[in-house]
């Protein structure tokens, strides 16, 4: 069943979750996909994704998590992350959304609760895309200038990152992040293990050289088709892409739009609706 369309996304809004859906989404500065299954048709499942856009559009930010356990502890876990989401909406330094995930995981852990999780920041006035992986599936982006896609750790010219441990393993885990400048045409792909751990038709697992071999065989001039062709060429009968485990994946490409004159003006007064109505709930 999935969730309602949301297209366009408004200043302030946070709009995702842990159910199945098929949709793109534009903000200002990205152009995203979004497409998640979870296992065997269920309703809800242990992938969790979030968009975000601050006050004025310049910020965007998005998370791809996978969740231990199931159902209602999931459910539970999916509603703190949008709580912090927007807690943090207008806060351009994700360090402080990644340490109070972080740390309300460890706070759960009595119950088992631990994340694998990518977090991104994109600014657009920079053009800079800036993420954290939580022992996560590396994203691949799809460099335009060269027509090939690698994994993000290895971008040349971005920053040195360090291998961070899934969220909630320990609340002393320094998280550190990795930068870079994105090209108009430039594409990043996150996605959850289920989608490496595919089993394909010979019965070996589509790994991250199974699915770079696949994305070099598609057509980025056209990334709105790009899940939906990717996945056919992976079960053409749409049968097996998530009978062993929930599967989600979140594409996204920088967009010309600019912060407009009157977003920039509301802003503050946003950020200070925003500010009382949390002093309201607490």
């Amino acid at each position: 069943m999935a969730i309602a369309q949301a297209g366009r996304m408004q200043c302030m809004e946070v709009w995702g979750g842990n159910q199945s859906v098929d949709r793109k989404l534009t903000t200002t500065g990205l152009d995203l996909w979004v497409y998640s299954q979870p296992h065997a048709a269920s309703r809800s499942g242990g992938d969790v994704y979030y968009v975000s856009s601050c006050s004025s559009g310049r910020i965007t930010r998005l998370l791809l998590a996978d969740v231990s356990g199931h159902g209602e502890m999931v459910a539970a876990r999916a509603n703190v992350l949008r709580n912090l989401m927007r807690r943090h909406i207008n806060r351009i330094n994700q360090a402080s959304l990644v340490e109070a995930i972080n740390d309300d995981f460890e706070s759960e852990s009595r119950t088992g609760a631990f994340a694998t999780a990518v977090i991104g920041t994109f600014f657009a006035p920079t053009r800079t895309l800036t993420l954290c992986n939580a022992g996560h599936p590396s994203p691949l982006i799809y460099q335009a200038q060269n027509k090939t896609w690698i994994p993000f750790g290895s971008v040349q010219g971005a920053s040195e990152v360090e291998r961070n441990f899934p969220l909630g393993i320990t609340v002393e885990q320094n998280y550190s992040n990795q930068s870079c400048k994105l090209g108009r045409e430039d594409l990043m792909l996150c996605f959850t293990d289920g989608l490496l751990e595919f089993k394909q038709a010979d019965g070996s697992l589509l790994g991250e050289a199974g699915l770079l071999r696949l994305l070099s065989q598609l057509d980025c001039s056209q990334p709105e088709r790009l899940i939906s062709e990717l996945l056919q060429r992976l079960d053409p009968d749409q049968e097996r892409i998530n009978a062993a485990d929930d599967i989600s994946l979140m594409l996204f490409q920088r967009n010309n739009e600019r912060v407009s004159l009157y977003d920039n003006l509301a802003a503050p007064f946003r950020a200070l609706k925003h500010f009382f109505s949390r002093k309201e709930k607490a």
